[in-house]
């Protein structure tokens, strides 16, 4: 019986594990996606230069995202295949940031591998596959991810600026502009605080949570924990109310 050929177009996601949670699987699907999208933006210069066609795969939980093109040639298309396959590698063997990987690409990368090992998140393994070859996506194979981020140092901490830039594709998120750097952090967030993020949005705020920092000590991003709104200019007591308290 002969061998079934290997769709060389092809990108795998597969995922194992008992008893997954559904927005563990949805969530390891979006970021998948949003990782070859973001490639293959890259690779061709155009956003809506590759179509995925997606297939379901028999086994563990498989889906076959096969890149069909659209604005561009074959070539490109197995070019930008071939990029993925390399990025990834690269990443797992540690060699040097890979071509056309923006940082929101390897953001990304970093997050699928994170994924597995989370406490009851039922996702044992994540693998993505190309050219009939599996690469593991795991917490230690997408390591050398915050070296490339400049990203090593992590400690519990408060930042403060104004609330701007509330990201909603892929992992929701806001930025805001710090008050010590002028620089923007990007600060993520659970559903347990998203109320009070929409009601913060361009107002000055405290947020405190687990903050990475790059080599040169500025804050790269939060996972919040605690978010505070400032009163705003208007409603602070001024200095004439401040004397009738202390008269009284």
């Amino acid at each position: 019986m002969p061998h079934e050929k290997t769709n060389t177009n092809a990108v795998i996601l597969r995922i194992e594990g008992n008893n997954i949670t559904a927005e563990k699987f949805s969530n390891s699907v979006r970021t998948f996606f949003e990782i070859i999208e973001d490639v293959a933006a890259n690779v061709t210069g155009k956003s809506r230069g590759i179509e995925w066609i997606i297939s379901v795969e028999p086994g563990s939980i498989g889906l076959c995202a096969t890149a069909k093109a659209v604005e561009v040639s074959a070539r490109e298309v197995a070019r930008t295949v071939n990029t993925i396959t390399k990025g990834i590698e690269s990443i797992g063997k540690r060699k040097k940031p890979p071509k056309y990987f923006s940082q929101n690409t390897l953001e990304r990368l970093y997050h699928l591998g994170n994924i597995v090992g989370l406490r009851e998140n039922g996702v044992s393994q994540i693998f993505i596959q190309t050219n009939g070859k599996p690469y593991e996506i795991s917490p230690s194979s997408v390591a050398f991810v915050s070296e490339i981020l400049k990203t090593p140092t992590m400690a519990y901490g408060t930042i403060e600026g104004h609330l701007l830039a509330l990201e909603l594709k892929g992992r929701v998120r806001f930025g805001i502009d710090e008050v010590l750097t002028g620089r923007r952090v990007k600060c993520f967030f659970g559903d347990e605080i998203y109320s009070d993020v929409i009601k913060a949005i361009r107002k000055r705020v405290s947020a405190y949570g687990l903050i990475r920092y790059r080599k040169s000590g500025i804050p790269a991003s939060v996972e919040i924990k605690e978010l505070n709104v400032f009163p705003e200019q208007g409603k602070l007591p001024q200095f004439e109310d401040l004397i009738g308290l202390y008269r009284e």
